[in-house]
């Protein structure tokens, strides 16, 4: 995948697919702009964007906070000029029954899965639209977003959020060169899945509803979101891309 000349804001950069996409992307020419909560987390994705020759730089972004993300943007902005994509990899998760899900643990996850999505994709796309040049926009959802599990509706209700959040962005600024698209993993093997991974029951449980009769690699995903913020998907836009194994099938 060529991303040479592009520059590409990864949130969520200091851990999991947000790690992944950005050593990734460096790798295949991007310029990388890092933004995660943790300063040290991200210093250990540069060492290893360094390791591939990228090119990055860091910073420390509430994704639920106006200021750090304008401050994220003009960082941007001086270092690299033109901004070509956005990819929106913060988030959490949490497992919780049902009734016993509390406003807080609502709150929480719609503010960082879901407004901090909508706040980074919004002033990205005041920030493009002068460039007169077009962007790509990524969202990461889940199979969460498509069907329900238990003891996770808040993130099953963040995840289907943004779903619809893409496919109105993609439709409102299509016309100016600007593509919408979503990426929904399976289960894969990240730190976030760790209580699915390490829990021998769970993981049995869990690997016998896929297909390919294995969990999903960071690489596998942040290449389709490679894709998509590439020129070769200069087509796609509203469109949804499920890598999972064919999780979703089996369910």
């Amino acid at each position: 995948m060529d991303l040479n000349n592009k520059t590409v804001i990864v949130t969520g950069a200091g851990s999991g697919l947000g790690k992944a996409v950005s050593i990734m992307a460096a790798k295949a020419g991007a310029k990388i702009v890092m933004a995660d909560i943790s300063q040290q987390a991200m210093d250990q994705t540069e060492v290893e964007i360094k390791n591939v020759k990228g090119t990055s730089i860091s910073c420390v972004v509430d994704v639920c906070n106006m200021e750090s993300i304008l401050s994220m943007l003009d960082r941007a902005a001086e270092a690299f000029g033109q901004i070509d994509a956005l990819v929106n990899c913060a988030g959490i998760f949490s497992s919780i029954p049902f009734l016993e899900l509390t406003e807080k643990d609502w709150c929480r996850m719609v503010d960082i899965n879901l407004k901090g999505s909508f706040l980074c994709t919004q002033q990205f796309i005041k920030r493009v639209l002068p460039q007169k040049t077009g962007a790509s926009i990524v969202f990461l959802s889940s199979i969460s977003g498509f069907i329900g599990f238990t003891k996770s509706a808040h993130y099953c209700a963040t995840k289907g959020a943004v779903r619809q959040l893409s496919k109105a962005i993609a439709l409102e600024f299509g016309a100016e060169g600007i593509r919408s698209n979503v990426v929904a993993p399976g289960t894969i093997e990240t730190p976030m899945n760790a209580w699915i991974i390490d829990d021998p029951e769970m993981h049995k449980k869990s690997v016998a509803s896929i297909p390919m009769g294995r969990f999903g690699k960071s690489e596998e995903i942040a290449s389709a979101i490679l894709f998509l913020i590439s020129d070769e998907a200069s087509y796609c836009n509203g469109s949804e891309l499920l890598v999972d194994g064919g999780q979703i099938t089996h369910c």
